[in-house]
């Protein structure tokens, strides 16, 4: 979240320093030579992971958010398959982890399947179980991006 952060206020940053009275080929007095279009020639390859796992984040989140509006609406294998969805987001998040907080997240993931499973049975009857393994599954990876 920082480097998309960090990115975005570069990025303002360098739009409003962009001068449009200013001939783009000269700074200063002296004749610079433009690159092909006037563009930034490489963007930070931390921009594209930032963005990467953002992404992963929020497919997580939106699934388990589906997941648990299909429970609320006792559609119990609906809200099992987009919970299995949002667990396949977990697993390619926790390739990205080491340690202790992919120990963490593994273990998360393991009683996430287990409960799936239990809402697939019509067997889960609360939805609380289902929130607080998912707020405990965004605190690890909030936790490991700091």
């Amino acid at each position: 979240m920082k480097h998309i952060l960090t990115a975005g206020l570069l990025g303002l940053a360098m739009f409003n320093c962009s001068d449009s009275t200013t001939n783009p080929e000269t700074v200063d007095g002296t004749e610079q030579a433009p690159t092909p279009g006037m563009e930034v020639a490489a963007e930070p390859v931390e921009m594209d992971d930032a963005t990467t796992m953002a992404e992963e984040e929020t497919a997580f989140t939106t699934h388990f958010e589906m997941a648990l509006d299909a429970f609320d609406q006792s559609q119990f294998a609906v809200a099992a398959d987009h919970m299995q969805e949002g667990i396949s987001s977990l697993e390619t998040e926790a390739v990205n982890l080491q340690g202790d907080a992919q120990q963490q997240l593994k273990t998360i993931i393991q009683q996430l399947e287990d409960l799936t499973d239990g809402v697939r049975a019509g067997e889960v009857t609360d939805r609380t179980e289902i929130e607080t393994l998912s707020s405990q599954a965004q605190q690890v990876l909030a936790a490991e991006k700091q």
